[in-house]
């Protein structure tokens, strides 16, 4: 799948703004309106996934593992390759029993998660970091236009066991006024949409794993 994203730094009160404004005129995402998202995120000993980020290169790489409300029962296992804006993401599910063996074997997996669990092994991938957010998120029916704010931004121990241990509170990254807005689709944004988040913000070039990285180094 790929599509183009583009994300923006706007403030608490910008976000109640725009949120009321997505309520309106969009539909509340499948998970719900509002959900916590945790991703285990993987790196190899170099940390080239970081310094991919944080050497501003054209085209990076990043595999993570996904829950959302802490669902222990649907883990998403994701690749994820963005270059500029556009992004191209492949996405298969694994069982709590096949975390271990991430970036060691691939044996056990079923065929749509071989493949990806064959690059992890091939690149030495370890745990490296997990991140958690809540998110509010919003469609535009007919399209595969999503708006998304992601608040509440945390880093947690790079555990199996964060992506559905919700008591763990883990480390702010960022302050309580800002919040990330992110407008993810194919081809265009139609005008509507344009003028619904329109309003002063600073995009965001850097991702939430790379804050998260930075916030315990």
């Amino acid at each position: 799948m790929q599509r183009h994203e583009e994300k923006y730094l706007i403030d608490y009160c910008q976000y109640a703004l725009l949120k009321s404004r997505a309520l309106a005129a969009l539909t509340p995402d499948v998970h719900g309106s509002s959900y916590v998202v945790t991703s285990l995120y993987y790196d190899d000993l170099m940390n080239t996934a970081l310094l991919e980020k944080q050497d501003g290169l054209a085209r990076h790489t990043k595999f993570r593992l996904r829950t959302y409300d802490g669902n222990g029962a649907l883990i998403k296992l994701e690749r994820k390759v963005k270059q500029g804006t556009v992004t191209e993401k492949q996405t298969a599910t694994v069982s709590q029993e096949q975390i271990p063996l991430l970036g060691r074997e691939t044996d056990s997996f079923s065929d749509e998660a071989k493949a990806l669990a064959a690059q992890m092994a091939a690149g030495n991938l370890r745990p490296a970091i997990t991140v958690r957010y809540r998110r509010d998120a919003f469609y535009y029916p007919g399209t595969d236009l999503r708006l998304t704010f992601d608040t509440d931004l945390r880093v947690l121990p790079a555990t199996a066991d964060s992506l559905w241990d919700l008591s763990n509170g883990g480390i702010p990254v960022l302050d309580f006024n800002t919040v990330i807005m992110e407008i993810k689709y194919g081809s265009f944004v139609p005008s509507f949409i344009r003028s619904l988040t329109a309003v002063p913000g600073k995009e965001l070039s850097v991702s939430k794993y790379a804050l998260c990285r930075e916030k315990m180094m």
